[in-house]
């Protein structure tokens, strides 16, 4: 017994020398690779307030998550006298981890919009409210349970194409978040994903120890890096060519493309798809106004939108047999005309000036040239964009007036 005893004594040190060693490598080579996400009852998941690190993954910035659960910084829930708040909501493109936050398109527009005459000498407080990953369904539970709590006097809806199919439960693979189902003419939110059992596993007190963990530790960092690149590996290997969520391999389109949300439905499940999409929109139009805020809505851009090598628009196009990229703009421009909302597309200006400048708003060195998300010259270029079509919705202090409210 002693012998054993003696045994497993020497291969707990050896196991502590070997972590340890590990861990002062990691440090000093600079690694950092937090579990940026836990999770969420009402939402799926959500940021874990207070982690910080670096974020390689694509492009290279330093992120500090809010005590709010936000990648941006802290604000008090109380709007303070003489500000005009915008609140956007969005998925990774308002998260934004492969930036500095400095260069982010909503922490630009915060300095764009000072020059704003219609605000009469207010200041302006953008605040941020993205999570990767998210679909209209969860940007409206978040608007609703949190973003509206800031007093904003405006709700930015970042909304991207791979929204449509997050928003269906019959075409979404990553199912563990809620949907709205269609209830006749309207919508009923279903939650059952907490119920499931990967959802009550990661819940569970032993992957939050796993998680509390990884803060502190390196080694625990490195583990979840590898055994989320087995995972992303898996789903690539099983991916059919062309699935039912519009995923065909097209020649210099990025191969994780929804493609099929730029043209018209050609099934009853992706028109299923924008159906719900542009319900859970409509109501967080509403929403917003319920809470005397105004409702816009920005397209953020796919990188096959806006390449400035030609031949990657006309592929795309030739495989979707459409004269054009711009159907989601269109679809979403004829809802904001119907509920009362501006629509602001940032496609066609931002293919504009690709195709006039060469310029790549997608992609970085250590990712893919013209892929991904977007690059600091995307950032800017959308909030050059956007600013004055927002100024253009600011309203005298005490005069909010919504068209779509007044209708009623």
């Amino acid at each position: 017994m002693k012998r054993i005893l003696s045994a497993c004594a020497v291969l707990v040190i050896a196991a502590l020398v070997f972590v340890g060693a590990g861990e002062g490598v990691l440090r000093a080579a600079g690694y950092s690779a937090p579990i940026w996400f836990g999770p969420d009852p009402q939402l799926g998941w959500a940021m874990r307030p207070g982690v910080e690190g670096w974020y390689t993954s694509e492009g290279r910035a330093y992120v500090k998550v809010n005590a709010a659960g936000f990648r941006d910084r802290s604000h008090a829930l109380d709007k303070p006298t003489g500000v005009y708040r915008v609140a956007v909501v969005g998925d990774s493109a308002v998260e934004a981890r492969q930036v500095e936050m400095k260069a982010a398109f909503w922490s630009r527009l915060e300095d764009k919009l000072r020059s704003c005459p219609a605000l009469g000498g207010r200041e302006v407080e953008v605040l941020a409210f993205g999570v990767s990953g998210y679909g209209t369904a969860q940007q409206y539970l978040l608007t609703e349970s949190t973003a509206l709590r800031y007093q904003p006097d405006l709700v930015l809806l970042a909304f991207a194409g791979n929204d449509v199919v997050n928003n269906s439960a019959r075409l979404e693979s990553e199912n563990e978040r809620p949907f709205f189902l269609p209830d006749g003419e309207g919508l009923r939110l279903d939650t059952s994903f907490t119920g499931r059992r990967e959802f009550l596993n990661r819940s569970s007190n032993l992957f939050e120890t796993y998680r509390s963990a990884s803060d502190w530790l390196r080694v625990v960092q490195l583990v979840q890096a590898a055994r989320h690149g087995v995972q992303i590996w898996r789903e690539a290997s099983a991916a059919p060519a062309d699935g039912a969520q519009g995923r065909k391999r097209v020649p210099g389109v990025e191969p994780s493309a929804h493609i099929a949300v730029f043209a018209p439905p050609q099934d009853a499940a992706m028109e299923e798809a924008w159906t719900i999409t542009e319900r859970i929109t409509a109501q967080l139009n509403r929403l917003a106004a319920r809470h005397n805020a105004r409702f816009a809505l920005t397209l953020i851009t796919h990188s096959a939108q806006v390449d400035p090598d030609r031949s990657t628009r006309t592929n795309l196009q030739d495989a979707l047999g459409v004269q054009d990229v711009f159907y989601m703009d269109r679809r979403l421009a004829a809802l904001g005309e119907r509920e009362g909302f501006t629509v602001i597309p940032l496609a066609p200006e931002l293919q504009r000036r690709a195709d006039a400048g060469q310029i790549y708003f997608h992609g970085f060195p250590n990712y893919r040239k013209g892929w991904g998300h977007w690059n600091d010259a995307g950032h800017e270029a959308a909030a050059e964009i956007i600013a004055p079509r927002l100024c253009a919705q600011v309203e005298p202090a005490g005069q909010f007036r919504h068209a779509s409210a007044a209708a009623r």
